[in-house]
């Protein structure tokens, strides 16, 4: 095990010969840095690949370290909790015969691993996995919400998708496609559906008006109570 010095910062790493190496590479991984160097290369050689490589080295593993921490900090394993549809859920991961992370919504989160991943792969599989089945539920909801809502005000979207919008929750283009940003699964389900029904007015009156709240009243005639539900979680949302 050899060492890399960087300032104050020690990086031990070690070196593995392969006869299919034809050049030098450096791996960064949960368990360590390993280098990989062809067959017959000189200690000297390796020693200088290294240090010419020094920075990108300490920018790697600051970065996984940094992923790391962010990973475990969601406590992806059992007894943690999700947020779904307003309720904070329990998680029971367990590790199966699968080739992917499967998960079932029974009462809590049952989250089945492939056997055999390493730790940060393993927070990885289950952190994209919960965000792909949470979308799917959010466009589900989004879809089914959003035609009642259209039937009842005599009004189609041209089509609903999920958003990553930074700035706000909903929005209905003047294309006619409502996009709602599917964290907002994690909401109450009353919370979830005043925003759809919100874009979904707008269909009728794209502004702010008297007319557009007469409009939203119409389909929801309980909009301001749902309206304090949300801004509620968003409060919640933003302190977690």
């Amino acid at each position: 095990m050899a060492i890399l010095n960087i300032g104050e910062t020690q990086i031990p790493y070690s070196v593995r010969v392969s006869t299919k190496a034809i050049h030098m590479r450096i791996v960064v991984e949960p368990k360590g840095v390993e280098v990989v160097v062809p067959k017959g290369t000189p200690v000297a050689d390796v020693e200088a690949y290294v240090q010419g490589k020094r920075r990108w080295v300490f920018d790697s593993v600051r970065e996984l370290d940094a992923k790391l921490r962010r990973l475990l900090t969601q406590q992806y394993a059992s007894g943690a909790k999700l947020q779904y549809r307003g309720r904070w859920l329990m998680l029971e991961v367990t590790e199966g015969a699968v080739d992917a992370v499967t998960i079932v919504c029974r009462s809590k989160f049952h989250v089945v691993v492939p056997a055999a991943l390493d730790e940060l792969a393993r927070l990885e599989a289950i952190g994209e996995a919960f965000e792909g089945w949470l979308r799917w539920r959010a466009l589900q909801d989004l879809v089914r919400m959003g035609t009642c809502h259209g039937a009842v005000l005599g009004v189609a979207a041209e089509e609903y998708r999920l958003s990553d919008a930074k700035s706000r929750w909903g929005s209905c283009g003047r294309d006619g496609i409502i996009r709602v940003h599917w964290r907002l699964v994690q909401a109450p389900m009353a919370a979830f559906e005043y925003v759809v029904a919100h874009e979904v007015a707008h269909l009728v009156d794209r502004n702010h008006g008297e007319g557009f709240w007469r409009t939203l009243s119409v389909t929801m005639p309980d909009w301001r109570e749902r309206k304090g539900m949300l801004e509620a979680w968003e409060g919640e949302h933003r302190a977690l």
